[in-house]
């Protein structure tokens, strides 16, 4: 049967959309159902319902106690915690981009790894009671007032949140983060290896199989380096290599000089006050990307497979130089 043309349009828009929508993930906006328990029996009733949500969130590993309802009950009743509540409503609306894109995300896996069982993904809003996000392989719980960005009423605040650290805080972070954390389950490595040069390629392949998996992401909110950042360290990747070199660092394995190329920090004194902290990363992100785009028939899976990171850092051919045009 041959369609109008205006009809035929019409339901290809219509089928591209329902295909838009199979890839939503179903975002469980228990957000909305704790601040809608305002007495403390609503909020026991609550806890007992999401048991693991109380186990993972809120560390209640023997159910619901006296102290923990009557916290919860004061913050859903707190007019300020209540404005917070509402931006996190008005930026994480029913139809939101983070669904979309884990949607993409979680399809892109499955292909990947046919046994891929999408996680459960959980919304919460506590006003920084637990923590920003929990991930497994069957939970996620996103703490949303954590990822509203710099115009929040409220951030979260102490020394684990320094600026460099806290301006990753909105909500396109969320993804990518997410996404990056289930690289781990198909990441493999050799325990025996405690190079640097292990650690960097872990790095670089939990970064590719990001962007994989996510191929329309910045790389900026893959690593969390700002677009300067990026653009800078690539121009500077030779120097940046050279250092590498000079102080031997590839098959390095103490401790804490790995800790100054691999932790986060707010800028590698090492090299320069301009070199991004966790440079390692960065740099292994470089390794196992040349190595990746140098295979015949690129997969993501034999590159998780491969826990050999001195063959592979042989195989990329990377010696600090850019990109071939």
């Amino acid at each position: 049967m041959r369609f109008p043309a205006a009809l035929g349009a019409l339901l290809a828009v219509l089928l591209l959309n329902s295909c838009a929508k199979k890839e939503r993930v179903p975002l469980d906006r228990l957000d909305q159902a704790l601040f809608a328990a305002k007495e403390p029996d609503q909020i026991r009733e609550f806890l007992a319902r999401n048991k693991s949500i109380a186990q993972l969130y809120f560390g209640a590993d023997n159910g619901p106690d006296s102290s923990l309802v009557a916290d919860l009950h004061h913050r859903v009743n707190d007019p300020e915690l209540n404005l917070l509540y509402k931006q996190v409503q008005d930026e994480f609306p029913e139809e939101n981009e983070l669904a979309a894109q884990l949607g993409e995300a979680f399809v892109n896996i499955k292909k990947a790894y046919p046994d891929f069982k999408p996680p459960r993904v959980v919304t919460m809003v506590t006003g920084f009671m637990g923590p920003d996000l929990v991930v497994s392989d069957s939970l996620v719980i996103v703490g949303l007032d954590y990822f509203l960005g710099p115009k929040a009423k409220y951030r979260p605040r102490g020394p684990e949140f320094p600026q460099y650290i806290l301006r990753r805080y909105a909500k396109e972070y969320i993804a990518p983060t997410v996404v990056f954390t289930l690289s781990d389950a198909f990441n493999k490595n050799n325990p025996a290896d405690q190079t640097m040069l292990a650690d960097m390629v872990y790095f670089g392949k939990g970064y590719v199989f990001t962007k994989t998996m996510m191929p329309a992401v910045a790389d900026s909110l893959v690593i969390g380096y700002s677009d300067v950042q990026l653009t800078e360290t690539y121009n500077a990747q030779d120097m940046v290599w050279a250092h590498f070199i000079d102080k031997q660092l590839i098959y390095e394995t103490r401790p804490d000089i790995k800790n100054r190329y691999m932790n986060e920090r707010p800028f590698t004194a090492e090299i320069g006050p301009r070199c991004p902290g966790a440079i390692g990363r960065w740099v292994g992100w470089r390794i196992v990307g040349r190595y990746f785009d140098k295979q015949t028939n690129p997969s993501i899976t034999d590159l998780m497979a491969t826990d050999d990171a001195r063959k592979l850092f042989m195989e990329s051919g990377y010696k600090g130089q850019k990109d071939e045009n």
